[in-house]
């Protein structure tokens, strides 16, 4: 397991969330299209009222995905019902599969070459991560018109739409997840601890500190170092940072603050929880920590919250996932973010994880494989083999009703969290950058080589040397 297949299976995951969307099938094209073609038509039938229509000539659109397993599997049912759907309705666009490779790191390298010499496929697959440097580089297609005229764009929670701006294009349908804590119920309860909700982090570091006194279990793992590679920012530091009010990102000059009191404050968590002894910081310093904290110690009972999003339902601790917890829905609960104010909150993260190419052969006839590929039709063959998270459309388990059932209803039951969580756009140019710097910093206070503060001027300095003072600013 790379140092970023913590990010990598979470945004895989959200990328089934959206191809698990829900929406009704559509076979029609947009409607300029639609108006286009009975302009030709009507134009055709004046010429010639008793002429043969000419036979369209088929178009194969490439559709590119890392080589795995299951994302075949996925990939497979969405190509072959586009495929049907196109012959039946006399459509001239086909989509074929092709595979780039497996791992993270070589697949996003691909990406990227491809891009820039023009050769990328016409549909892709893409990491959260490098959406915004590619829309902005102009690799994307603006989907803006095609997506607001389709009917079924009302049926997505609009708490997800921002999740597919980036660089003023629309370039995708969004699909989201819900992070939060996930917390060992039974170990608190065995202990006479309160499962309730924390509203602050003083409350949350009063009950870490009655897990370290009166358990065997270590208190909580929240990512944090370079060992967890991407995941320590998109996993923990960046719903910690937003616990805290000010500002992460300036809108109005396009720079992100890299030193404030708000950043301060979340370095501060790190410190608090690694001093008082309340942090799994030798397991966060391991060469793949998500296993001692995620796969060993939260399964055993050895430490009683953890971070994540619904997808730990399945992939982690369900029946077929990684390191299965007996009784899993009764010994396992969720808490949500606390913060400086009270008010806590589900952070709904999340993206666009099918784009196209702004060199695609046929715009009209690939963003008509989006809609199937996201119809209700898709999703309910796929939601046997896997489901990654809720879907972003609100009407999916009236087409779909084994989706309200399985997984214990947990996948459901997050959706019902969009309606009320917070979304915060991360995805700015720098984003990889910046993560890569938060675990740098984390590291330096989780080993106290730094505190919260020298911690913070460090990485204030690098951010600045590394994006430029155009792109990165102290308050």
């Amino acid at each position: 397991m790379s140092t970023r297949n913590s990010l990598s299976r979470r945004q895989f995951l959200s990328t089934a969330a959206v191809v698990g969307g829900g929406a009704a099938l559509a076979a029609c094209a947009p409607a300029a299209a639609t108006e286009k073609a009975a302009q030709d038509q009507s134009n055709t039938k004046a010429e010639s009222p008793t002429a043969t229509p000419a036979k369209k000539e088929i178009v194969h659109l490439k559709y590119l995905t890392a080589d795995r397993e299951l994302g075949r599997k996925v990939k497979e049912i969405a190509v072959d019902a586009f495929n049907a759907q196109m012959e039946k309705d006399g459509k001239p666009w086909r989509v074929d599969s092709v595979f780039g490779p497996a791992t993270d790191n070589d697949y996003r390298a691909k990406l990227t070459v491809d891009a820039a010499a023009s050769t990328i496929a016409d549909i892709f697959d893409i990491y959260q991560t490098d959406l915004a440097d590619f829309a902005a580089a102009g690799y994307l297609m603006d989907l803006r018109k095609y997506l607001e005229a389709w009917p079924e764009w009302g049926q997505i929670y609009d708490v997800l739409k921002p999740l597919g701006e980036f660089d003023g294009k629309l370039v995708g349908v969004p699909g989201g997840s819900t992070m939060t804590f996930f917390v060992r119920k039974d170990v608190l309860e065995k202990a006479g601890i309160s499962t309730e909700q924390p509203k602050t982090w003083e409350e949350f570091y009063a009950r870490c500190d009655q897990i370290k006194q009166k358990t065997d279990a270590k208190p909580v793992g929240i990512p944090g170092g370079t060992a967890w590679g991407g995941g320590s920012f998109e996993e923990g530091f960046k719903m910690v940072w937003l616990s805290f009010n000010g500002p992460i990102y300036d809108e109005s000059d396009q720079k992100w603050v890299v030193s404030s009191p708000t950043l301060l404050k979340a370095f501060a968590v790190y410190e608090k929880l690694t001093k008082s002894g309340w942090l799994t910081v030798d397991e966060l310093l391991a060469t793949n920590p998500w296993e001692p904290i995620k796969y060993q110690e939260f399964p055993q009972g050895k430490c009683a919250i953890v971070t994540g999003g619904e997808w730990q339902w399945t992939f982690d601790w369900g029946p077929d996932g990684a390191t299965p917890i007996e009784g899993l829905f009764e010994k396992v609960m969720r808490w949500e973010w606390p913060t400086e104010d009270g008010k806590p909150f589900t952070y709904v993260d999340g993206g666009v994880g099918t784009v196209i190419s702004s060199k695609t052969v046929d715009a009209e006839g690939a963003f008509e494989f989006i809609k199937v590929q996201t119809s209700a039709e898709v999703g309910c063959k796929q939601l046997p083999i896997y489901i990654g998270g809720p879907s972003a459309f609100k009407d999916f388990a009236n087409s779909c009703p084994d989706y309200k059932t399985i997984v214990n209803g947990k996948m459901y039951e997050a959706s019902q969290l969009f309606g009320s969580g917070r979304v915060y756009s991360f995805n700015k140019v720098g984003l990889e950058k910046i993560a890569d710097g938060i675990a740098k910093a984390t590291e330096d206070i989780i080993t106290q080589k730094k505190t919260a503060q020298e911690a913070m001027d460090s990485f204030a300095k690098d951010m600045i040397d590394i994006l430029g003072p155009e792109k990165a600013k102290k308050l």
